[in-house]
């Protein structure tokens, strides 16, 4: 019963974007790349998106209306604590090949609230801040739109901060960060990456209650997503928000039952690593409901089907992922929900570091979510750009 009631709710929304995209002004593709960055064939012909964004019903709308889906990569170097700095040739070349290799509209920068302010949020970084805007500038001049993203889980695991939600301390660094961005049409502020404010055993509604409203958790106090995003628009913050449930950004499940949907304007709801099975009931109850019941639009921000990282598989290996990564990228089309796929590394969507236009490829012969020392076979790099080339092309 759900999964027919979904493909049919999938095919009216189909129809009903291709009415609105023939409605719609449409941009030109063809722009002019800066020779850092000059661009392959295939993304000379991808699209481009420009904002300021705006939240019309479960769509993001951009500049004369135009339907904005997000289709980019997540880069997390500058969310390295302490030694960020080290990562920025290397993020320089993944922005590039992101708007390029990969046929993509968006990049996601990952930013550590702790290398911007300290471990004890009582400092401040300008070499820091100006790192930010050196990539963001690099993104911009080849067209794409910047998802910034506050990360906070290197510094809690060198141990120097323990940060599992958003505190005041995360209103001060998006403070911090709005007088060079806030009034940039380009830029999207994805609030705060993976809530992990939750331990066995506690409630749907108690969960909910600490997302929403905030609250004391393991000995840290909590300020909760309904004020923060509030209250960075009562300061001025005029860019379209991304935020992210519970659960390491898992699902929003029950936080409507829960009354915990934000009435802050311009808001999407960023899932990550959906758990359970890989099917259309999960997917509805995790995600996709918000889009069905006319709630807000949706995006995957950060997912991977692989980990190659340490020495056993992890909980992001899809075991059935040669048949169901293909049904869930075309189950996320079909609501115009858009990814920002993790990340241009060996092993996870390319074969190597050093050439990020080879992606990764699933071989359906010898799958396995076993860990092996040369996952080339492993990562849906292949599938993912190719989606996107199909989507954004």
């Amino acid at each position: 019963m759900v999964a027919a009631g979904l493909a049919r709710t999938g095919n009216f929304r189909l129809i009903l974007l291709a009415g609105l995209a023939l409605a719609l002004a449409v941009f030109g593709t063809a722009s002019e790349m800066p020779a850092a960055g000059a661009v392959t064939a295939a993304g000379s012909s991808c699209q481009h998106a420009v904002g300021p964004f705006h939240v019309h019903a479960t769509l993001v709308l951009g500049a004369r209306g135009k339907i904005y889906v997000p289709y980019g990569i997540t880069v997390p170097g500058l969310a390295n604590y302490p030694n960020w700095s080290a990562t920025m040739p290397a993020d320089h070349k993944k922005i590039l090949a992101t708007a390029s290799s990969w046929c993509s509209n968006t990049v996601r920068l990952q930013v550590s609230q702790d290398n911007l302010l300290g471990p004890h949020g009582t400092g401040f970084s300008q070499k820091y801040l100006n790192a930010i805007k050196t990539e963001v500038g690099w993104a911009e001049a080849v067209h794409l739109v910047v998802v910034l993203n506050d990360q906070t889980e290197t510094a809690e695991a060198t141990g120097v901060d323990d940060q599992k939600g958003p505190t005041a301390g995360t209103e001060t660094f998006w403070k911090k960060l709005k007088p060079a961005f806030g009034g940039d049409k380009q830029v999207i502020f994805d609030l705060f990456n993976e809530p992990r404010t939750f331990v066995s055993g506690m409630s749907q509604p108690q969960e909910w209650a600490l997302w929403h409203d905030g609250g004391t958790f393991e000995g840290s106090d909590y300020i909760g997503m309904a004020r923060l995003a509030a209250d960075l628009r009562a300061a001025g913050a005029r860019n379209l928000f991304w935020v992210e449930g519970p659960d390491f950004a898992s699902t929003f499940a029950g936080m409507q039952a829960q009354h915990a949907v934000l009435t802050t304007a311009d808001v999407v709801y960023d899932f990550h690593h959906p758990q359970g099975a890989h099917n259309e009931a999960t997917w509805h109850n995790d995600f996709a409901w918000l889009v069905i019941t006319n709630v807000a639009p949706v995006v995957d921000g950060e997912w991977t089907n692989y980990q190659p990282f340490g020495t056993a598989a992890n909980s992001e290996c899809w075991q059935d992922a040669p048949t169901r990564i293909p049904l869930y990228l075309k189950y996320l089309a079909g609501f115009s929900i858009g990814m920002t796929a993790y990340q241009l590394a060996a092993g996870l969507l390319v074969k190597s570091n050093t050439n990020l236009a080879s992606p990764t490829t699933i071989s359906a012969a010898t799958w396995s979510c076993a860990h092996t020392t040369n996952p080339t076979n492993r990562g849906a790099g292949q599938l993912i750009r190719n989606w996107y080339r199909a989507q954004n092309g």
